[in-house]
């Protein structure tokens, strides 16, 4: 049995869980207490308590704006009365489809302190996916911002006797300069929906101003469920991840254990969009966990980003690879001794898709920080897994989190367990597990499962390996692996030999068909530059390759595209890449372009 558990804590937190149990054993997997002491309290609760201890520190930084926590805390009750006034109840689900932006974290809050339900959906997805959200939470209220109200008439249009639905409205303008409200409100005149959608409904600040600071009297039980957050990973099937209070507080305090950061002291860069479960766990959950000040950006751009790390000077930096690599590219190109005084002070981490070891020793070059690299799902709130703040190892996700449980199983056969040092499929199991899929049963027996101690174990759809030190390697998708005549390639391990090749790009690396070997291994390629002679360059492609990798795992295929499908985290779309899907188009939430951000608003 490979099993790996992270016993260590290093906070005041270290004492004996409330949960009794003593050391037991289920088919050889030990069972422990848990190490830490999780608070059995809910996301709203949680903020009273930041704000009652460290009233005065800074909650949010925006713009031109500032708010402390006392005042946050203010706003958040207001809303949460405006929305009661609605008729939001326990258990209603709220749809927001908004950008990182102060109404974000004031909006979630107040629907988390009325113990309904935030459906996390965010602005860049896709009319078809958005459609689904829809009708598959059927939410009671949409908070929407302003230039998104031509998308979402398309997808919901403006029935009149349709009064089960209520409208929040935002826009951003307020807190842009002078001649970029000229430039909103043009964006805002060609977004109005002809059918008039927007005059359904009301403004969110009008709602707030309209009500009383009182707290709301409902408090939600940790169990129960605060966000239903869509996602498609890289099969395209949209689901929806149920994460309760105690889930995402859960992963808060796992990441407080790992990362020892100060509270009332951090400030935290909010450059990760709070609608994908990574930003909103590290850089909502997690930092509102530690009375942290949040630094929310709207859109990404490399210049906003470098010029907000001088301005503010965040202590904790969580990125991903399709942010640090333009880092990189700015500073090659412009070595800017500001932002590297503010980097070199502050923790930087990396999530939401594989960090290259290449580009994690480019950013440690320039910059003299090495990068924390961890994993995560959204099924899982969203991290397990993450490198020792002193000690990351390149190319390694590290360690789980405490009170994570780590199996691998046998690949042909997964009641068995993997030997050790091999790979093998990685299950998961910890407090921060989701409840299931929304009203999908058929999908969550696909993925949980429930062993004797009761506790859910989370099949990830990775194979891994465990060193001897107990740091964790993926490598490769379970689903990606290719059968070539019975023997198994590891596309990850053939993309990385091809991302050395100087002439490329970018590559990705799939099964196609095969009539002989049932699949063959087909490089999909993105070049540099344009080469005229394409038969010289995969004739040389395949002798590199063959220098390298067995015989069997050298590429027979080799297909030449502008642009791989990646998220607008970097996180690449595999399924897209097979044969009649399309290479653009319409896909769920976390897939959607990067380029979609256009559109939001640019309070900067």
């Amino acid at each position: 049995m490979v099993l790996w558990r992270n016993k260590t804590a290093k906070t005041e937190a270290d004492r004996p869980d409330t949960v009794p149990g003593a050391i037991a054993r289920s088919n050889g997997i030990r069972h422990e207490p848990h190490v830490l002491r999780y608070p059995g309290t809910s996301l709203g609760q949680l903020l009273d308590q930041s704000a009652d201890r460290f009233g005065d520190v800074p909650a949010i930084v925006y713009a031109e704006s500032q708010w402390s926590y006392r005042e946050l805390r203010t706003a958040v009750n207001r809303l949460a009365g405006g929305l009661a006034s609605l008729g939001i109840r326990r258990g209603d689900r709220v749809l927001m489809t908004l950008p990182n932006c102060p109404e974000f974290i004031t909006a979630f809050f107040a629907v988390s302190k009325l113990a309904a339900v935030v459906v996390n959906a965010g602005p860049l997805v896709g009319v078809d996916d958005l459609k689904r959200i829809f009708e598959m939470t059927r939410p009671k209220l949409v908070i929407a911002l302003d230039l998104q109200a031509e998308i979402l008439s398309d997808v919901h249009g403006c029935d009149e006797d349709d009064d089960r639905l209520e409208w929040l409205w935002i826009s951003l303008k307020r807190y842009q300069t002078v001649w970029k409200k000229l430039g909103y409100q043009a964006k805002l005149a060609q977004s109005r929906p002809r059918n008039g959608l927007t005059s359904h409904g009301r403004r969110l600040s009008e709602l707030m101003d309209a009500s009383p600071p009182r707290p709301p009297t409902v408090a939600p039980a940790p169990a129960s469920t605060a966000v239903l957050q869509p996602t498609g990973g890289t099969t395209g099937v949209l689901k929806v991840a149920q994460l309760t209070h105690a889930n995402l507080m859960a992963n808060a305090m796992q990441l407080t254990n790992h990362q020892r950061p100060r509270a009332g002291q951090e400030r935290m860069l909010g450059i990760l969009p709070m609608f994908h479960v990574y930003g909103l766990s590290t850089c909502l959950v997690t930092a509102v966990f530690n009375a942290a000040t949040m630094i929310p950006i709207t859109r990404f751009r490399i210049s906003v980003l470098l010029d907000a790390i001088v301005r503010h000077q965040p202590t904790i930096l969580p990125l991903a690879p399709a942010i640090i690599e333009p880092i990189c590219q700015a500073l090659e190109d412009r070595a800017r001794q500001e932002v590297l005084d503010v980097v070199n002070d502050a923790t930087v981490t990396s999530g939401a898709a594989p960090l290259g070891v290449e580009t994690s020793h480019r950013f440690e070059r320039l910059t003299g920080v090495r990068i924390v690299q961890g994993y995560g799902l959204t099924e899982a709130s969203p991290v397990t897994h993450a490198n020792p703040v002193d000690a990351p190892r390149p190319g390694s996700i590290g360690k789980p989190l405490a009170d994570t449980d780590v199996r691998l199983v046998d690949l042909a056969d997964p009641d068995q367990p993997a030997e050790p040092g091999a790979p093998g499929h990685m299950l998961i199991t910890g407090p921060q597990i989701m409840d299931g899929y929304f009203e999908n049963p058929e999908e969550t027996g696909c993925v949980l499962s429930v062993d004797d101690q009761g506790r859910p174990w989370l099949a990830t759809g990775d194979i891994a390996r465990i060193d001897e030190d107990g740091y964790t390697f993926i490598v490769d998708r379970l689903k990606d692996m290719i059968n070539c005549g019975g023997l198994k390639v590891y596309p990850r391990k053939v993309e990385v030999v091809l991302n050395r090749e100087p002439r490329i790009r970018d590559c990705a690396v799939v099964g196609r068909e095969d009539a002989v070997k049932s699949q063959a291994v087909a490089a999909i390629i993105v070049l540099e530059q344009p080469i005229g002679d394409i038969d010289t360059l995969i004739a040389e492609l395949r002798h590199y390759c063959r220098l390298h990798l067995a015989p069997y795992e050298v590429p027979t295929h080799f297909e030449f595209v502008d642009e791989l499908p990646r998220t607008a985290l970097g996180k690449l779309q595999k399924f897209r890449l097979q044969p009649g899907a399309p290479r653009d188009g319409a896909t769920p939430q976390e897939n959607a372009a990067p380029q979609a951000a256009e559109d939001t608003s640019d309070p900067q």
